[in-house]
């Protein structure tokens, strides 16, 4: 059926909603896309909007997660999804960047994963920070040693979000009618403002 919204393997999807149940999976495996996109059935249509509420997730922390490095192999990320997303969402960072460690997590845990010789290594492991000390003292990689060359990138970074800005594009209440403030605050972000006009030809003193 061509313009199907609900994909193929949406039993992936369902079974990472946060109250998937194994009863309610082994009632969607007959089911078809088509089957969860039409049908009018209560049990069904309540699916279908699972379905959407992890897609919808899994768009949102893509697009706004921002990864900071640690050295030359590492890059960590805050992330608190409402869905179990978070391996999902720290592999696709993975394949990004082969060879080197993606870490994503909060307060009480984290998805660690990286992507060398065509494949993905992963782990789930405690709190964001304790995960980055233990794998930062695996690497005998240095914090203070690292620190002013992750001020640099920040800075960088920094500077390059506040020049995607675009004054004609300004709709606040646009923006939160797609994103909420709740799903930002789940990447750990905060609404851009561009308050100088900073470009990054301005950063690197170009003409």
């Amino acid at each position: 059926m061509v313009g199907l919204n609900i994909p193929e393997n949406f039993h992936f999807y369902l079974s990472a909603h946060e109250s998937c149940t194994e009863k309610l999976l082994a009632e969607a495996k007959g089911l078809t896309a088509e089957d969860l996109e039409i049908s009018p059935d209560p049990k069904i249509s309540r699916m279908r909007k699972m379905v959407y509420s992890v897609r919808t997730e899994i768009h949102r922390m893509k697009g706004f997660i921002r990864l900071k490095p640690i050295g030359a192999h590492m890059l960590y990320g805050y992330l608190k999804p409402r869905h179990k997303i978070g391996d999902y969402i720290a592999e696709r960072f993975a394949r990004r960047n082969p060879g080197v460690i993606v870490v994503l997590g909060h307060s009480s845990e984290s998805w660690i994963s990286i992507f060398l010789d065509g494949k993905i290594i992963s782990h789930h492991g405690g709190s964001l920070d304790k995960s980055l000390e233990k794998i930062i003292s695996a690497l005998n990689c240095s914090g203070d040693r690292d620190r002013e060359d992750r001020e640099d990138i920040a800075a960088i970074w920094g500077t390059y979000y506040a020049s995607q800005y675009c004054p004609e594009r300004r709709n606040i209440a646009a923006f939160h009618r797609r994103m909420p403030k709740g799903a930002l605050a789940f990447a750990g972000l905060k609404l851009e403002r561009n308050k100088n006009g900073a470009t990054l030809d301005d950063f690197f003193g170009r003409e």
